[in-house]
């Protein structure tokens, strides 16, 4: 691979954490008033409808309708998305906020151990001291003194790590299926299949659903990003690096995410960038750094 391919795959793949980065603000003003499991399954729906009409428009050819096509699609929507979210969802309601954002760290390391027992990828001596040192500045970033796995949190703990694992599976299984088929129908398919799944456990929640009409302005604003920028733009984007790069490496690009979000405080949101937020960025850059060589 050459060096301007990787460097557009990792270019892809820092705007990635960007956007998702800018969506932990956005997402707390909407799930501030919908309910975020009928919001995941409209935002699904939505991306997915506009990823069709864009199949449609550029005329992309559509898959032949093959069992190697049409089976591997909804484990993939499964823990892809539809479960994954839902598991990050339910688990964060049972837990804390600080114990989630510690478990969601491990979904690099879920991944790298998933990739090596497959065979997909060999463990170096880089890579695994890479991803050490990522996530030791990862841990130390979060808080970890504040964190507690007590028995009252024991359900939403073991839910969210669930959710990683479920994301991790993606990103090893799904690989070899991406390769093999179209980005954009693929993502299509997946976002369609998502919020079907989703829909099927909403149906109840449905009766209380309302749209906020007297909402401000910027609630709008932060629906249609998180539509767009968080998820259609994200998962795309995603599954384009993830037929070029090893899975290892797309996941391991999860740990900027801290990091990114320190920065955007920084500069949006006035936030104070502390000398442990500097020292831990370090630590999470040149993990990266070493894991990547």
């Amino acid at each position: 691979m050459s060096k301007e391919v990787k460097s557009s795959i990792y270019t892809v793949l820092v705007i990635i954490q960007v956007l998702f980065g800018i969506n932990f603000a956005t997402s707390k003003i909407i799930v501030g008033k919908l309910d975020p499991f009928v919001w995941s399954n409209i935002r699904f729906f939505i991306a997915g409808i506009i990823m069709l009409s864009f199949c449609l428009i550029l005329k992309r050819p559509h898959p032949k309708l093959t069992r190697e096509f049409v089976l591997p699609l909804f484990p993939l929507s499964l823990v892809g998305m539809a479960l994954g979210q839902g598991l990050f969802l339910f688990g964060l309601q049972k837990t804390s906020s600080i114990n989630t954002a510690i478990l969601t760290s491990t979904i690099p390391l879920v991944t790298m151990v998933l990739v090596v027992i497959r065979g997909q990828e060999k463990l170096t001596r880089n890579k695994l001291i890479g991803f050490i040192v990522a996530f030791l500045g990862v841990i130390f970033l979060r808080d970890i003194e504040n964190v507690s796995f007590e028995s009252s949190t024991f359900v939403g703990d073991g839910l969210v790590f669930l959710g990683a694992v479920c994301f991790g599976l993606y990103l090893s299984f799904g690989k070899k299926f991406l390769m093999s088929f179209d980005n954009m129908w693929v993502t299509t398919y997946m976002f369609l299949i998502s919020a079907f799944l989703m829909f099927i456990y909403n149906i109840p929640r449905l009766e209380l659903f309302f749209i906020p009409i007297d909402a401000e302005l910027n609630f709008y604003l932060c629906s249609a990003y998180t539509i767009i920028g968080a998820t259609l733009l994200t998962y795309f984007l995603n599954n384009w690096a993830l037929k070029r790069a090893p899975s290892g490496n797309v996941a391991l690009f999860i740990y900027l995410q801290p990091v990114l979000a320190a920065v955007i405080g920084y500069f949006f949101l006035d936030e104070v960038i502390t000398i442990r937020m500097a020292v831990c960025s370090l630590f999470i850059i040149a993990g990266m750094f070493i894991s990547l060589k």
